[in-house]
């Protein structure tokens, strides 16, 4: 039960590093000249910096949507070991969705130099890391009762 977790959380974080990236190398200017990527009218940098904030949120959305649709449907199986299988492969899709709902607003900074985009980055980072697949959280999206949850809440440690 650990194992599983920990796959999750590694590549929770692994996926989120080029966010991340982005970003440290965007404020690393003095070392790599990113100027020139920035739209010089402002008109047409709006409309990017919206259209990126919306398809962001679109993302966000249908990752949220299909992920619970897809729980929902996984909830119904038999055994523990097959539902956190899958469920943990529709989290994984997941956290891929939301690194790149998040990645947006970097892309957005390059080409807008919009200090907004900063802000949605730190919203979407929050919405991250407020959605990462706890064993609570996973317990909640298979409705797991009883002895199986038990186990997840505490990571397969209740029953040793």
């Amino acid at each position: 039960m650990k194992e599983y977790f920990y796959t999750l959380n590694n590549t929770g974080y692994q996926v989120l590093m080029v966010p991340i990236i982005l970003i440290i190398l965007y404020y690393s200017q003095s070392w790599v000249d990113l100027s020139g990527l920035a739209l010089s009218d402002q008109t047409i940098s709006r409309v990017l910096l919206i259209a990126l904030s919306v398809l962001s949120l679109t993302v966000l959305v249908l990752a949220e949507l299909l992920a619970k649709r897809k729980a929902t449907t996984i909830a119904k199986e038999v055994g523990l070991g097959i539902k956190l299988e899958k469920l943990g492969t529709v989290l994984i899709r997941k956290m891929v969705a939301l690194s790149i709902a998040t990645l947006l607003m970097p892309v957005a900074l390059l080409f807008t130099g919009n200090s907004y985009s900063i802000v949605g980055f730190g919203i979407l980072l929050l919405w991250f890391f407020w959605q990462w697949p706890r064993p609570d959280r996973v317990s909640r999206l298979l409705h797991l009762r009883g002895d199986e949850k038990e186990m997840v809440i505490t990571r397969g440690e209740a029953f040793k």
